[in-house]
């Protein structure tokens, strides 16, 4: 498992968070039965985002096999620059993710 993999599965629960669970962790703790602490580890860059626990979200949230696997090198090259990001940057680039996403105009 490279680097680059953990990234991408942490870029890709973080778009699941906010377009399917529209930002609201309450909701995504309860469909997944993940804890706060697990969630905050999973997202931490300097934790490691394995196999089995990408797995097992999917498996709980009803996603497609391989879900937080599947990508392509410009979603790797994000997720590894946003990983790099500092954490205050992070949240900035996330509110405009979450207002692109919304349904209703700003």
């Amino acid at each position: 498992m490279t680097v680059p993999m953990h990234a991408l599965r942490r870029n890709k629960l973080l778009h699941l968070l906010n377009v399917r669970f529209k930002g609201d962790r309450g909701a995504f703790l309860k469909s997944s039965g993940l804890s706060k602490g697990r969630l905050s580890q999973l997202l931490d860059p300097t934790e490691p985002f394995g196999d089995v626990a990408a797995r097992r979200l999917c498996e709980r949230l009803e996603l497609p096999d391989g879900y937080f696997d599947s990508m392509d090198a410009q979603t790797v090259e994000w997720a590894v620059h946003f990983d790099a990001l500092p954490q205050g940057m992070k949240a900035r680039w996330l509110e405009i993710v979450k207002v692109l996403s919304s349904d209703k105009p700003a």
